[in-house]
This record gives structure tokens, C-alpha cells and sequence, in this order.
């Protein structure tokens, strides 16, 4: 894992846009690294199955996920998802959600803003029928007549509501819970149809893109990009986490020895992923198809699912370790 890697930056823009509007709530302590891995974004892994394309990090039901990560946080939320063709009714629903979310002082998380990834709508001005925005490409303005008029055959938007009194015992539960469902394949995907493959599927997924040489350059570069920054922060999390969760009662002294062991395996992962990202650097892509360059890589990813097996396992047991003290809880 690199020693120059700036923590407040991710390749994962729906992480990003989250913690830039929890910044602007009561748990703005949060850092980047927490929000990666209490809303599970660390611990992803979307596969196209079929040339790695470009989309696939952010191909994902965005409503139901971004809903369920605020909620990991302790944040009640609303959505607004209309698709296409949209209604003025329902465009002034939605237009009306992010106001009032700005007003509030929350900026409001949209997806498709200036290019198809997920960003902040921070500001706007009635007058001029604009909204203020940004997203890892711009930091501008989009007209009303442009927001209601989405590339893609959906208006996105989600904001925060209200803040809830979580324990750091109930995020965790419920992050675990979310990470595990994912590694395990079991997250609600059956609108993309199976062209997509999920958690640690997804190792034999990439695999077979690369052993059949049909990987698109530049989606197979991004999707590096993002996967490895991601276990980056996933091996942070769990460290931080090992290091603050220093109370003497069992629950503490489980999440310490769990997290610390998880760790070790997502830091191998991150390292296997890191060497991976070198031979395919985005936006130019290297050459993945290149027998040689392909094989190197099935290598390195099979050091990556050999470690992250071992740390889902790790996790999966300490999921069920606090599902188990919680009930014991709720009972006693």
C-alpha cells in the first residue's frame, strides 16, 4: 500500500458524494475511510462480466444502496428516482427535495451531474433557475431544463434527513451485514439481468474477462483503479478500527481481534491490487490483453481472492459474533 496515498480522496465517487454531505451533518467526524467501510463501498466488487466495461463500479440499484449505506451511518433518508419519460410533476418533486435538503444545510447526492458518476448539488438559485454542483470532473452549474433532462433514463437524487443516536456497535452490525451479503453475492441486483458479478464472485469473473483476452483497455483500467483504491481504504478501516475499538468488555475485544486479522488480508489484497493497477495505470490502460501481461495479472488477482476469502471469512465470523450479542441483548 503506498505511503503517499491521500485519504481524503476515493476512486469511489458514490463514497465520495456520501461523506461530502455527512460533512455537513453531526457526524462530520467521519472520515472517508469510515464511510468506506461502514457503508461497505470499501469492500465492493461490480465485474461486467463480459470486457470489464467502464460502468460497472457504478452499476448498481443506487437508490436501494446509497439508502441502506445512510442508514449504516444512522441517517433516515428520502429518494427521488423517477426514469424517463419524466413528468413535470415529478420533475418539481424532485427539484423541491433537493431545495429543501439545501436549506437545511445538507447538500443533496445526485448521480449523472456533469459526467455518470455520483456527486453534490450544494447550492442553488431560483432566479436563475440553476443548481450549484460538483463531481470528480467539474465543479460548476447545471441549469433546471439540463437537471431535468438526464443522459441516462433516470433523475437520481437522494438526501439526508434526519440523524439517528447509532451505537458504533449497531453501524458495525449493520456494515458487516451489508459487506458480507455482498461478498457473498446475495445484494439485490436482478434489474441488471445477471450481466454483472458481485463480491468474490466477481475474482472469477475478471479472471475469465482476462483469460480470454477480451478486456476493453480503459474499462479494465478504471475498474483497477477503483477496486484497488477501495481495499485500500478497507484495510485502513479495519486497522483504525482495531486500534479505537480499545474498551475491555468482550464486544471491543472481539472487533479488536477480528479487525486486526481482517486487516492483514485486506492489506495483502490491497498490495496484490496495487501491482495490478501498475500494469493497468487509467486512463492509458497497459495492455491486458497481451498473453503475457494477462497472465501476470490472474496471478496477482488470485493472490487478491486467495486473501479476501480468508478476510470475508474473518468478518463473516464477527458478523455473526455481534448478531448473537445483539439478540442476547434485546432478550436479556
Amino acid at each position: 500500500m503506498t505511503m503517499e496515498k491521500d485519504w481524503a480522496k476515493t476512486w469511489t465517487s458514490a463514497a465520495s458524494a456520501i461523506h461530502g454531505a455527512v460533512s455537513y451533518t453531526d457526524k462530520k467526524h467521519l472520515t472517508l475511510s469510515d464511510v468506506m467501510g461502514y457503508t461497505g463501498h470499501a469492500f465492493r466488487m461490480n465485474i461486467d462480466r463480459d470486457t470489464m466495461h467502464i460502468a460497472a463500479p457504478t452499476s448498481f440499484p443506487g437508490g436501494y444502496i446509497l439508502r441502506r449505506n445512510l442508514c449504516n451511518l444512522g441517517f433516515t433518508s428520502c429518494l427521488a428516482d423517477p426514469m424517463a419519460p419524466l413528468t413535470p410533476d415529478k420533475v418539481e418533486r424532485t427539484i423541491a427535495l433537493v431545495q429543501q435538503s439545501i436549506d437545511r444545510g445538507v447538500p443533496a447526492i445526485a448521480f449523472d451531474l456533469f459526467i455518470p458518476e455520483f456527486g453534490l448539488i450544494y447550492g442553488y438559485d431560483d432566479d436563475q433557475q440553476l443548481f450549484y454542483a460538483k463531481d470528480v470532473s467539474k465543479d460548476g452549474t447545471i441549469s433546471y431544463s439540463e437537471f431535468a433532462d438526464p443522459k441516462i433514463d433516470l433523475l437520481f437524487v437522494t438526501t439526508i434527513s434526519e440523524s439517528l443516536p447509532h451505537s458504533k456497535y449497531e453501524m458495525l452490525r449493520m456494515a458487516l451485514d451489508m459487506i458480507v451479503q455482498h461478498a457473498r453475492g446475495r445484494e439485490w441486483m436482478h434489474i441488471f439481468e445477471g450481466k454483472f458479478v458481485q463480491g468474490l464472485a466477481g475474482y472469477d469473473a475478471w479472471i475469465s474477462v482476462l483469460e480470454r483476452r477480451s478486456a476493453d483497455g480503459y474499462g479494465h483500467a478504471y475498474n483497477t483503479e477503483v477496486i484497488a483504491d477501495a481495499r485500500e481504504h478497507a484495510a485502513r478501516f479495519l486497522q483504525d478500527m482495531a486500534f479505537r475499538w480499545d474498551s475491555g468488555n468482550v464486544v471491543e475485544r472481539n472487533v479488536r481481534k477480528h479487525a486486526g486479522e481482517a486487516a492483514l488480508c485486506y492489506s495483502t489484497v490491497a498490495e496484490a491490487l496495487g501491482e495490478l493497477r501498475e500494469l493497468f495505470p487509467f486512463p492509458e490502460g497497459g495492455i491486458p490483453n497481451d498473453g503475457e501481461t494477462a497472465d501476470k495479472a490472474i496471478a496477482l488477482l488470485k493472490q487478491a481472492q486467495e486473501a479476501e476469502t480468508r478476510g470475508v471469512e474473518i468478518l463473516e465470523r464477527l458478523l455473526h459474533f455481534m448478531k448473537e450479542y445483539h439478540s442476547e441483548t434485546w432478550v436479556n
